[in-house]
């Protein structure tokens, strides 16, 4: 009886056609394999592969969504991080640049990335026009900019013309949550400029970005998330998660002006009250006689969320 003729298995027959067709130039169908592969056994080897290809199809967004499943690799060593860089220059992802250069420091990458702004302002001129107008309109509006629409505006901005559009805008900006959105992508970005914002009674303020930590890490957050949990999380864990909830969705309104931290514990307290008040507590809503300033601050936070319905 023969030897049976041993078959590779489909693992290796799609990384082995692969790699024949990058060999060979033949990228499109190379992607076929190597995507084919990815969804047979997703593995950041493959990923490599896949970013080079799409590099060299020019098609630099996708390259940029396959590294980014595996941002965490990219980052930990300095040709890696190096290549991933330079694939947000080439989709002229600046902002974002700016932010991983503030975790991982490159004088190289920075330098290079000060040219591609520096060049980006000046043969863009009209698509900056473009950017300012709908900035100028976002401005005035009340509505949140959601992630995938803010992505694609900041794309081919640069940091400098970013400060400026800011700093035209932002002090008679009508839109509540503009000011946050703004703040945090400064701050990750490493400005550490003084900055005019309004308040959300309308009161303009200046702002030190250098004293400003994004809000999930600030400590006013941390406590009002604490006292919540500690104040019902053993009587009713589904009010302590209310609580958390519209506690997060008003602080990050208010932000960067957020309550002293010595204030914080009277916020959970008048969340607890109106809750008591809910179930029939007459003494807890006589208590929110105690919380008029913070009662009315909820007020109009609640209003803004209101009127997006």
């Amino acid at each position: 009886m023969s030897d049976m003729i041993p078959f590779p298995d489909k693992e290796k027959q799609l990384f082995a056609s692969g790699t024949r067709k990058m060999v060979a130039q033949d990228y499109l169908s190379a992607k076929k394999d190597f995507e084919a592969l990815y969804a047979f056994n997703p593995s950041f080897e493959t990923v490599r592969q896949l970013v080079e290809i799409y590099r060299l199809l020019g098609d630099f967004e996708g390259a940029i969504f396959y590294a980014q499943e595996y941002e965490t690799y990219y980052l930990e060593q300095a040709d890696l991080f190096e290549q991933y860089v330079r694939l947000l220059l080439l989709d002229s992802q600046y902002l974002f640049v700016h932010r991983l250069l503030q975790k991982i420091p490159n004088e190289k990458l920075q330098a290079d990335l000060i040219q591609l702004e520096t060049t980006q302002e000046f043969i863009g001129e009209r698509d900056l026009q473009i950017k300012e107008q709908l900035f100028s309109k976002w401005s005035q509006e009340q509505q949140p900019i959601l992630g995938r629409k803010w992505r694609k505006w900041v794309k081919g901005l640069s940091l400098s013309r970013f400060i400026h559009f800011v700093k035209k805008y932002l002090p008679t900006a009508q839109n509540p949550f503009l000011v946050p959105k703004v703040v945090e992508e400064l701050i990750f970005c490493g400005v550490k400029e003084r900055l005019i914002f309004k308040t959300i009674d309308g009161v303009s303020q200046e702002v030190d970005l250098s004293e400003v930590i994004p809000l999930n890490q600030a400590p006013q957050m941390t406590l009002f998330l604490r006292l919540a949990a500690d104040s019902w999380e053993n009587e009713d864990p589904q009010i302590a998660e209310g609580i958390a909830m519209e506690g997060q969705a008003h602080f990050s309104l208010l932000y960067p002006f957020l309550p002293e931290l010595a204030d914080v514990p009277n916020w959970v307290e008048s969340y607890s009250l109106e809750y008591k008040g809910m179930f029939g507590d007459e003494q807890a809503l006589e208590g929110l006689n105690d919380y008029q300033k913070i009662q009315q601050t909820k007020q109009k936070l609640r209003k803004i969320y209101q009127d997006l319905m």
